[in-house]
């Protein structure tokens, strides 16, 4: 038996399960595969800008906290506070969060096809086919569009012609427990390799997640550092320490006829801390409008999915790009220099501009307008120059 679908979404993270959710409820049909028993279940800090409220007011019943105030380490000693009158972030459920969008998708008719792993894809002029294992069968799938937003990496993508990001980060976190904290806290320096930064986020009931996030993988994932915040907080370990793998820049080729990629295989993600959550759910809202379009005129060239990525560049392309400038700025930074920029920071009113948790293109723009711009090697120097905040 073959299942046959208007759109066939691989993937229900916060991309996969935003789009089939926006789309069903225009009333296609939709069916959703997913590798996990457990939807939502991965690997994240699970914080958020508040922004996130404005265009998906749902969140709030499945945030844990808001966050106003964050301390930022360098060498483990060195203090930097920030401390704004209104909610920065928030702390959400993640899991629940993904788990409801997912939900609501069904009550809209979607059809939600867990344990499913996909072992054929292909893209016709005509038709997309797609073969997934289940209990050791093979179910055959069929449908006019397909949304891949199978995370970072995904092999699935590349079968059909993707090209992914060629630039990646890895993060290593783990669950703690009996945490009494009430802030954020960001580490640099020592004990962490260069151009990594770690961090202590209190989640709910004493409960938070300790993690760290760079380029390079580190060969005890990162247990060292948990030891070392274990030492400095005084909590408890709750599980293993996990790790995952994070783009770092966006694809250039995010749609191609009768194909979208949203989410972290399309690399929507912020450059500076990995997060892609409002990224991927805002990315997965401009997917779904153009493959509405496409269902309604039944036309599905590559010249009506490219409206996706025109869309998508629009919005995001040059935060992303300025935000992987940020990136390389950091990593380019030896400990000295860091210190001395969070001096600087802290001694000027730098802090106290408006600082946007999703949006992170203003204030670095507004941080090199200041002395912080003499860091800059020729080479970034160079990039700096390129980027349009810089021609404004």
């Amino acid at each position: 038996m073959t299942v046959k679908t208007d759109v066939l979404v691989v993937g229900c993270g916060p991309a996969g399960a935003q789009a089939s959710k926006k789309i069903s409820e225009k009333g296609f049909s939709v069916s959703i595969l997913d590798y996990r028993l457990n939807i939502g279940d991965k690997l994240c800090t699970g914080i958020v800008g508040s922004e996130m409220s404005s265009y998906y007011p749902e969140v709030n019943d499945f945030v844990f906290s808001g966050v106003n105030s964050a301390h930022i380490y360098s060498d483990n000693d060195y203090l930097l506070e920030i401390e704004k009158d209104s909610t920065q972030a928030l702390i959400i459920d993640r899991e629940n969060f993904i788990k409801d969008i997912a939900f609501k998708a069904e009550k809209f008719g979607a059809n939600v096809f867990l344990e499913r792993f996909v072992s054929k894809i292909e893209v016709t002029e005509d038709k997309v086919f797609v073969e997934a294992k289940f209990n050791g069968n093979i179910e055959q799938y069929e449908s006019d569009i397909l949304i891949l937003a199978t995370g970072f990496g995904s092999k699935l993508a590349k079968k059909i012609g993707f090209e992914l990001s060629d630039q990646s980060m890895f993060g290593y976190q783990t669950k703690v427990k009996n945490l009494s904290l009430n802030k954020v806290n960001v580490f640099s320096g020592n004990p962490l390799p260069k151009g990594y930064f770690g961090w202590v986020v209190p989640t709910e009931h004493g409960r938070g997640l300790c993690g760290i996030l760079g380029r390079k993988k580190i060969q005890d994932d990162g247990v060292s550092f948990t030891n070392d915040m274990r030492k400095k907080f005084d909590f408890d370990i709750a599980g293993r320490t996990s790790a995952w793998g994070i783009p770092v820049n966006s694809v250039q080729k995010k749609s191609k006829s009768r194909a979208l990629l949203v989410g972290d295989v399309a690399g929507q993600v912020k450059p500076t801390t990995g997060g892609g959550i409002y990224f991927a759910m805002r990315s997965a809202d401009i997917a779904a409008e153009v493959v509405e379009k496409a269902l309604l005129s039944n036309v599905f060239s590559k010249e009506v999915f490219s409206e996706y990525s025109k869309k998508w560049d629009k919005i995001f392309k040059n935060e992303l790009r300025i935000g992987l400038f940020a990136r390389q700025f950091y990593e380019s930074l030896d400990q000295k220099d860091v210190k001395e920029i969070m001096e600087y920071i802290k001694d000027s009113n730098l802090i106290s501009k408006n600082i946007t948790f999703d949006w992170h293109s203003e204030i670095v723009f507004l941080a090199f307008k200041t002395k912080i711009r003499s860091y800059l090697t020729r080479s970034l120097q160079k990039v700096f120059n390129g980027l349009s905040f810089n021609q404004t």
